[in-house]
């Protein structure tokens, strides 16, 4: 099993999610975060005249995928299409090696622990109490 990372821009996020799905790829999780390149981005700001501003972090969505290490190629390349806008700032992905996946509710470890096809539907459980 392979953890696929993916610094995407946000602007992208729905071309990349659709890539992804035509792949397969069932669980994602996304996060918002902030970061810095080798590449600074420069922003023209018109207020009271012009003047530049470098920022230093700037803001991307991180996909983390778990795949089987067969799939983990076409969903790199699957991300690496859908992201890429060709200019700098595109963000990187990062293939790392599951050693254990636990399932905490189902206590299933593995490749079972993931599997989405075999997945029993979920149910959601309220842990506010009821306010009748």
């Amino acid at each position: 099993m392979k953890k696929i990372e993916a610094v995407i821009r946000k602007e992208r996020f729905e071309e990349v999610d659709a890539a992804l799905k035509a792949n397969g790829v069932g669980g994602l999780t996304v996060e918002e975060v902030r970061g810095r390149g080798r590449t600074r981005i420069v922003t023209k700001v018109y207020s009271r005249g012009v003047f530049t501003k470098e920022e230093e972090y700037i803001r991307h969505l991180k996909l983390e995928i778990i795949v089987k290490d067969e799939d983990a190629a076409k969903v790199v390349d699957a991300i690496m299409k859908s992201a890429s806008t060709g200019g700098a700032g595109d963000g990187k992905i990062f293939v790392i090696p599951i050693e254990e996946i636990i399932d905490i509710g189902s206590r299933e470890t593995g490749k079972v622990a993931v599997d989405i096809e075999n997945s029993p539907p979920v149910t959601v459980h309220n842990s506010m109490p009821n306010k009748n």
